[in-house]
């Protein structure tokens, strides 16, 4: 029974999982989960490094609310993890950065964004090499409060290789 019941919860709420290859041959899968919590909005990002079959480490992201990952990416000592909290930050939602050392470990996190929800998707190396530039979306709204005229624009955001944000117009 147990079996029947794991088996339609898994097809009723697929995971996502999303893989890249790591430089030591093995691969980083990561994911949300689904929301649990009393209001079902404790969302968290998962992160799992293996090395063939074998799972070296897993790290968990996130607070007491919606936290999703959109990236992944390998850098020197370690990986980039971005995506986009509601646990952190400024306002509704914001850009989530942290990095994990080669072990998994947090290293430091940011957030960047402003009052409205700003989604972080993707982050690439700059092409000098002298930090990171992160994709995504940023909610624009004419008045104080979220309405039906407010909508999405590109978000670029500049960083430095520590994470310290090198735009102006978006607080960290």
């Amino acid at each position: 029974m147990f079996t029947l019941f794991f088996i339609l919860f898994i097809a009723i709420h697929p995971i996502n999982v999303n893989e890249i290859i790591t430089s030591d041959g093995g691969k980083i899968n990561f994911y949300d989960t689904d929301c649990y919590g009393s209001d079902g909005t404790d969302c968290d990002i998962v992160v799992e490094k293996y090395l063939g079959e074998r799972l070296e480490w897993s790290a968990k992201i996130g607070g007491n609310s919606w936290d999703y990952v959109g990236n992944v990416l390998e850098v020197e000592n370690g990986f980039l993890v971005l995506g986009s909290t509601g646990s952190y930050g400024q306002g509704n939602n914001d850009v989530y950065l942290t990095k994990l050392d080669k072990n998994g470990e947090e290293m430091w996190f940011r957030t960047y964004g402003n009052f409205y929800n700003d989604y972080g998707r993707t982050i690439l190396p700059l092409e000098d090499t002298s930090g990171y530039i992160i994709k995504g979306e940023e909610q624009v709204c004419p008045t104080e409060n979220v309405s039906d005229r407010c909508y999405m624009k590109e978000l670029i955001i500049r960083i430095a290789a520590n994470g310290d944000n090198l735009n102006s117009s978006i607080k960290e």
